[in-house]
């Protein structure tokens, strides 16, 4: 880059005040503005068709099923992670452990004056184990306890990175792709569950859960940048790694509406972790780290299931997501809804089992113009706008497809399982979210798409005395 084609801190903010600016000088701006908002989201690559969320999708049993399993779950930790209520289901003494691997395919390709730049996240292998136990402590009247994984999102951009402003061609001269991100962000959230449901009688049961959450952040990037002169500071290092814990609570009920039908309802509240210190900013020439509050949504489900005959189990269950007031997520995603639909057919001491889940578009058409709240990186600030050149939320529109994108919604899911006694089963599963894609254009920046597929695998083994 030459010289003067670099952009100092100081010539950002005279330039976004000087009314007189060239467009040159104002593509500079957004080139750089963009490196800012590209390092302040976490990219989506680890729930199947939920959101962020895992729910119960990558459980042994409940992930060849879709997920159904919010009112007739066929292992305990469905029951413990998902409608407390079904918990009266297993009666005595129930005890399960598992794991889960899960695979994310994202590519994003960055467009723009004849230029064309591809970037694989190298994100993948993610492992999500769950644990259950429960006992019927006395008639009607169950306690569990266990551990799993709620949700996660990660990406790695370290060997492809991510091209900011490809093909602006800055100041006339053609050059396409002054700036690369090697981004590496990574949120994990633990979940421990203390539940307990009551059978009021053989028709009606309510349950309710305690989780304590436990949370891991890290973004920034982390290798060699290009085309950054002009920001100081470690920029190819800006990672952070930190922790939160925090609680949320879910209850629900069942009603056997006929002997072989019956309907559910949960509601989960809002998991909130408070991440300190997570990206620096300068301000007046002081470094500063700035702090964010996540939201996993608050969730509500429903559905029924049944049992045509004593072999086949069917079940229909609906889940709404209330992402448009989740911190952070907000800015980025819109509520979702989720309708998953499963079934279970034995023969004799082996099951068979599928699913498909479905979900609608989550990502906001209109996004907002920052992220969590973030003022900036370094001295450089978010929701900028330059008349003609750059729109207010242009930063986060690219945000979307770059490090932000949940673009699949279909996925369909088979199972099988085993009873080798009344007391012990072995289950595993597997599950595939077709490939879904997302673009957004901005008026300077050009154009970003992004595709994304997935699959996992799991398996589990219960044991019931």
């Amino acid at each position: 880059m030459k010289n003067q084609d670099i952009i100092t801190s100081n010539d950002l903010r005279l330039n976004l005040n000087n009314a007189h600016c060239s467009q040159a000088k104002y593509l500079k701006i957004a080139q750089y503005a963009l490196l800012l908002s590209c390092s302040t989201l976490p990219h989506l690559s680890f729930a199947l068709n939920s959101g962020t969320d895992v729910d119960l999708s990558l459980n042994p049993i409940a992930g060849g099923m879709a997920g159904a399993a919010f009112v007739k779950p066929q292992e305990v930790a469905s029951a413990l992670f998902g409608n407390p209520a079904t918990l009266s289901q297993f009666k005595g003494f129930n005890f399960e452990f598992g794991a889960a691997i899960l695979e994310p395919v994202v590519r994003n390709q960055q467009t723009s004056n004849g230029y064309n730049n591809q970037s694989h996240s190298q994100a993948g292998n993610y492992i999500a184990p769950d644990f259950a136990i429960s006992g019927e402590v006395s008639p009607g009247f169950v306690l569990a306890g266990g551990l799993n994984v709620d949700s996660g999102l990660g990406a790695d951009y370290r060997t492809q990175p991510i091209n900011a402003g490809a093909g602006l061609g800055l100041g006339g001269s053609g050059v396409g792709g002054a700036a690369t991100l090697p981004l590496l962000v990574e949120l994990l959230s633990l979940s421990a569950n203390l539940g307990a449901a009551y059978e009021v009688d053989s028709k009606l049961s309510l349950g309710a859960a305690l989780t304590i959450g436990y949370g891991m952040a890290q973004f920034g990037t982390s290798g060699n940048t290009s085309g950054l002169q002009s920001l100081t500071g470690n920029f190819g290092g800006t990672t952070s790694s930190v922790h939160n814990i925090s609680i949320r609570g879910s209850t629900g009920a069942t009603y056997k509406i006929l002997p072989e039908l019956s309907v559910g309802v949960s509601i989960k509240s809002p998991l909130e972790y408070n991440y300190h210190g997570v990206l620096e900013t300068t301000v007046n020439g002081s470094q500063q780290y700035q702090n964010v509050k996540l939201d996993q949504p608050l969730e509500v489900t429903w559905g029924l299931a049944g049992n045509p005959n004593s072999d086949f189990l069917l079940e229909a269950d609906a889940i709404w997501k209330n992402w448009s007031n989740s911190s952070l997520y907000k800015d980025v995603y819109q509520d979702q809804f989720l309708a998953l639909f499963g079934g279970q057919y034995s023969i004799g001491n082996l099951q068979l089992r599928g699913g498909y889940g479905y979900s609608t578009e989550i990502l906001r058409s209109n996004p907002n113009g920052t992220v969590g709240g973030f003022s900036g990186l370094g001295t450089l600030p978010l929701n900028t706008n330059v008349p003609g050149v750059l729109n207010s939320n242009d930063l986060i529109s690219v945000v979307q497809t770059t490090l932000g994108p949940t673009v699949w919604q279909h996925t369909l899911t088979a199972g099988i399982g085993y009873a080798f006694s009344p007391k012990f089963r072995l289950d595993a599963f597997g599950a595939y979210a077709f490939e879904g894609s997302a673009s957004r254009s901005t008026l300077a920046l050009g154009n970003y798409s992004v595709t994304g597929s997935e699959w996992a695998l799991g398996a589990g083994a219960n044991f019931k005395f």
